[in-house]
C-alpha cells in the first residue's frame, strides 16, 4: 500500500475518496475471484484489494485517473478500467467490481 497516498496533508487540500471492491461469487468472474484488483491513481499504485476490500485516499484537490486492473497479469490481459474523477473536498466513495467476460466496472456511490 502507498502510504503517502493514504495518509491525509493537514498543509494541503486534500478529498478523502475510498475505492470499495465489492463481493461478488467468483463463477460470476473471469478470475473466478483468485485475483487481487490494483488500485492506481494517477499512475500510482496504491494498492490492492481482495473481495470486499477498501482503501481511503487523500488526493490533492483537483483532477485525477483512477484506474482498477487485475494483479494476475496472466489472467488480465492487460484489461482495466479507468475514470476521471475530480477532488474537490467533498468525501467521494467508488464501487469497483468484475463481470463475466472480465471487464472492470467502476461507478461513484457517494
Amino acid at each position: 500500500m502507498n502510504q503517502q497516498m493514504v495518509t491525509p496533508d493537514s498543509t494541503k487540500s486534500q478529498t478523502s475518496v475510498t475505492i470499495t471492491r465489492q463481493e461478488q461469487s467468483s463463477l460470476l468472474t473471469s478470475s473466478m475471484g483468485l485475483c487481487s484488483f490494483l488500485v492506481n491513481i494517477d499512475a500510482i499504485d496504491v494498492a490492492l484489494l481482495r473481495q470486499n476490500q477498501y482503501v481511503t485516499t487523500y488526493l490533492d484537490n483537483g483532477p485525477h485517473i483512477l484506474r482498477v486492473s487485475n494483479s494476475c497479469k496472466s489472467v488480465g490481459l492487460g484489461i482495466r478500467k479507468s475514470l476521471k474523477i475530480n477532488a474537490e473536498g467533498t468525501p467521494q466513495k467508488y464501487e469497483t467490481n468484475e463481470g463475466y467476460w472480465g471487464q472492470y466496472n467502476i461507478w461513484r456511490t457517494g
